[in-house]
């Protein structure tokens, strides 16, 4: 019905990783389909079209499935059945991380923990990404933009610990992660070397921030009130 469905083999994957055997009165694949759109075109849950579930229930499963960490989960699993298909290595896990950051305006009304970031002038929050070396999404943080590299990279760090990556051995960041002492924590809690590479530019952490713009509700304003919402939504 429209071009941000799921095809029937997307569809089969997604199955396969989370079975549903529930008799439902609107499909999982539809709900799914739903979100799909909404991030897509940006528009707003209660302007979804009618042909769609009503949007409290579509909204009920994407909080319920992030409080119970599926979206996670199912970033986690796609990424390691991605890369055993097409990355150079064909292992599941990568063994290099890149972390980078990215300020994005928010709305001026109804945004909660928002902040202005004074280097690049932009008053939102600001997205701190974990990819691989091919651009693949691993973990994600999303704080106010005035919030510290080193402090918004260390919880996106926590949460691609509880990943499991077991081939991860390096995360590479630019100049606004230096320091020693979250190459310190780094080492001592995650058992990855941090290293920074100043002026790093082409890395994946950038080039998944560009695909973002192909998606309205995280390219240039950001609508969603909860930093965790806006999380989710990356992933």
């Amino acid at each position: 019905m429209y071009e941000t469905d799921l095809t029937d083999f997307q569809w089969q994957v997604i199955q396969e990783i989370f079975p549903d055997i529930r008799r439902r009165k609107h499909s999982l694949r539809l709900i799914i389909n739903t979100l799909l759109y909404l991030t897509k075109s940006g528009c707003q849950w209660r302007l979804l079209p009618h042909e769609f579930p009503p949007f409290p229930l579509v909204y009920y499963y994407f909080r319920r499935w992030q409080a119970d960490g599926r979206w996670a989960r199912l970033n986690q699993a796609l990424v390691r059945r991605h890369r055993q298909r097409a990355a150079p290595s064909r292992q599941a896990s990568p063994s290099v991380a890149v972390l980078d950051a990215q300020s994005i305006k928010c709305s001026e009304r109804g945004v909660r923990d928002k902040g202005f970031d004074g280097h690049k002038k932009i008053q939102g929050r600001k997205r701190q990404l974990l990819v691989d070396t091919g651009g693949l999404l691993l973990a994600a943080h999303v704080g106010p933009a005035h919030e510290n590299d080193r402090v918004g990279g260390k919880e996106a760090l926590k949460k691609l610990a509880q990943q499991g990556f077991e081939r991860l051995d390096l995360v590479l960041a630019d100049a606004g992660y230096d320091g020693q002492p979250l190459a310190q924590w780094t080492r001592e809690h995650c058992g990855w070397r941090l290293e920074t590479a100043p002026g790093l530019t082409g890395s994946g952490g950038l080039r998944w921030s560009g695909k973002c713009g192909q998606n309205r509700v995280l390219s240039f304003e950001c609508h969603e009130r909860q930093p965790p919402t806006h999380q989710t939504s990356s992933l």
